[in-house]
């Protein structure tokens, strides 16, 4: 049997009336890394900041805000929803793998049956990142969304109290309500895929 004549990316790619490359690739080529940060930097961040709201919800004296429940309810679902990010993204690196790699553990790659083998397990892998790491933006997202939620609460001053910066607070944190849940429902958008050809 002859080798495949696309089982090397970079000499597929100047073969005349080659349409794609032979492997699947990522519809951001930046998805892995961006996940990467968020997972495990800004996710960890928020949710000890929102862990530490709500204990510090918690000792606000009474008649310094309208609710004290519904801040750190939502500060506390913010706390779930980001430490859910965290561990989907852990879940995501696990099928995170690059041809690169895969050529490298098999060294007969360029042989037809196995390099028909790598390129399923490629996209099997593709898909389990792609379902991961969408879960993870999820909660991020929602995490996001829930502390905005939580500061424009405490920022809404007690009935006895007529304060204007504090309502200029609270449209504040409405603006970025409304702001981050269109920015968010654009960047969750599924991609365009692209697929190998």
């Amino acid at each position: 049997m002859a080798p495949l004549s696309d089982t090397d990316p970079e000499s597929a790619a100047r073969e005349p009336g080659k349409r794609g490359p032979f492997w699947e690739t990522p519809a951001r080529y930046g998805s892995a890394e961006a996940l990467t940060s968020m997972g495990t930097i800004a996710a960890p961040l928020l949710a000890g900041f929102s862990l530490a709201g709500f204990v510090q919800v918690l000792t606000i004296g009474p008649g310094d805000v309208r609710w004290r429940g519904a801040p750190a309810l939502f500060l506390m679902l913010a706390a779930i929803w980001l430490i859910l990010a965290v561990q989907a993204t852990f879940w995501a690196r696990q099928y995170q793998v690059t041809p690169a790699d895969m050529t490298e553990w098999w060294p007969d790659w360029k042989q037809p049956y196995r390099a028909r083998m790598l390129r399923r397990e490629q996209e099997a892998h593709n898909a389990g990142f792609r379902r991961w790491s969408r879960l993870a933006r999820v909660a991020y997202e929602l995490g996001l969304l829930s502390i905005i939620t939580a500061l424009t609460l405490l920022a809404v001053p007690p009935v006895s109290a007529s304060d204007a910066w504090r309502w200029l607070a609270v449209a504040a944190g409405t603006i970025a309500f409304t702001a981050e849940l269109g920015w968010g429902f654009l960047a969750l958008r599924r991609p365009h895929k692209k697929r190998a050809t």
